[in-house]
């Protein structure tokens, strides 16, 4: 709402500065002009979380805003507010921070649930005449009712990144986005870090790296900048996976028949099946494709897939070996079809265990020599089982 400020101004004169209307406290015709566009925007001042609650800090503000006048000379400003509609108005502030014809000024003095009105003057150095703005302006600074916090759903593990989904806390009333805050590396709790921010109900995160624990949690915000409490915390571990991997049967191409799981696209994972380092190899006995285990390795079957693993871009029937079975490993050869997951036990290179998972795509032959294309991922933490998905 706009109304004319020039009496505003003569009010708040004669409250500050013990002046009459004869004072040259506002100009006359033809002197320098007040600013112009004047308004005023309710705004939420986030500051922080409290990390133990997960609630926001911050504070309500109004940001006043206004263009310079035609003739400004550096002069500097004056905002003037009241309370409500009754009552004088008081000087909040004096300011020269302007920037490509546009000024501001940020008011903290203000309480939820209340009115406040509004106008800005230009100040003469010499003179300290005051020119005001043509109208004062209205503002309604809420009640502080932030949004519901997000509900934590699943952190799928990629190859040097994560992928987060979750769910929202029920209806956000003028929802404007979702900020992601990493809380937590390798369990150890870490400055609160915004990682980015959205405006669906998923992440990803493109700098994780293999290897390490990444702690997340979810903030919602709506259009006042009003923040939500934080998600309870979400957790996810990257490791290195590879598609359309080719290995042959050991019958047919020894040296290309064996496998070992590697920490980096770097290395060829492929070796000679005869190999001390192949952890299994492939097989053709009685026109069936098998894995045999090799060493410590155990092997068990996570059943039909759909993929490796459910990152972005899946949909939520997607259907992946989330993480290794506690039991029912075998060193025995196990039978292996098509569009099925097989998950691995096997000895690390540090000499713990680590799991791996494959899922073959295409079991067939080429040139007389059977193969089989797979996809891989392979889990750097060792004891660790997961390799796909951390439920929230």
């Amino acid at each position: 709402m706009l109304t004319r400020a020039r009496s505003s101004l003569l009010l708040a004169a004669l409250v500050l500065a013990g002046c009459n209307e004869n004072d040259p406290f506002i100009p006359g015709a033809g002197e320098f002009r007040g600013p112009r566009d004047v308004s005023a925007t309710y705004d939420w001042i986030f500051e922080t979380f409290n990390r133990d609650t997960g609630r926001p800090l911050g504070h309500p503000s109004v940001v006043v805003k206004w263009s310079l006048p035609a003739d400004w000379n550096r002069d500097p400003f004056r905002v003037y507010a009241r309370r409500g509609s009754q009552g004088s108005f008081s000087l909040v502030g004096t300011t020269t921070s302007c920037e490509g014809g546009e000024c501001r000024f940020v008011d903290t003095n203000v309480v939820g649930g209340t009115r406040y009105e509004y106008f800005v003057s230009t100040v003469d150095r010499g003179s300290g005449a005051e020119a005001p703005s043509d109208f004062r302006v209205e503002v309604n600074v809420p009640v502080f009712a932030p949004p519901p916090a997000p509900r934590a759903d699943s952190v799928f593990a990629l190859d040097n990144s994560l992928w987060l989904r979750w769910r929202s806390g029920g209806a956000v009333e003028n929802f404007w986005k979702y900020q992601v805050w990493l809380v937590s590396i390798d369990g150890q709790r870490v400055d609160l870090y915004q990682a980015g921010e959205t405006d669906a109900t998923g992440f990803l995160d493109l700098r994780a790296r293999n290897g390490s624990v990444y702690g997340y949690r979810i903030a919602a915000v709506n259009t006042q900048g009003q923040v939500s409490d934080l998600s309870p915390v979400m957790t996810g571990v990257p490791r290195p996976d590879f598609h359309s991997e080719l290995i042959y049967a050991f019958s047919d191409s020894t040296a290309r028949s064996g496998f070992r799981f590697v920490a980096a696209d770097s290395l060829d994972p492929i070796v000679s099946g005869s190999s001390p380092q192949a952890q299994w190899r492939l097989e053709v006995a009685n026109g069936r494709w098998q894995i045999r285990p090799l060493g410590d390795t155990e092997v068990v079957s996570a059943g039909r897939t759909t993929a490796l693993v459910c990152g972005p871009g899946r949909d939520r029937e997607c259907r992946a070996a989330f993480q290794a079975p506690a039991s029912g490993y075998t060193r025995n050869p196990v039978a292996v079809d098509p569009e099925f997951s097989y998950v691995f036990r096997v000895r690390g290179a540090d000499g713990r265990i680590h799991y791996g998972v494959i899922r073959a795509s295409i079991l067939g032959s080429s040139g007389g020599k059977a193969l089989m294309i797979f996809d891989w991922a392979y889990q750097l933490r060792p004891d660790d089982p997961r390799l796909d998905r951390r439920p929230g």
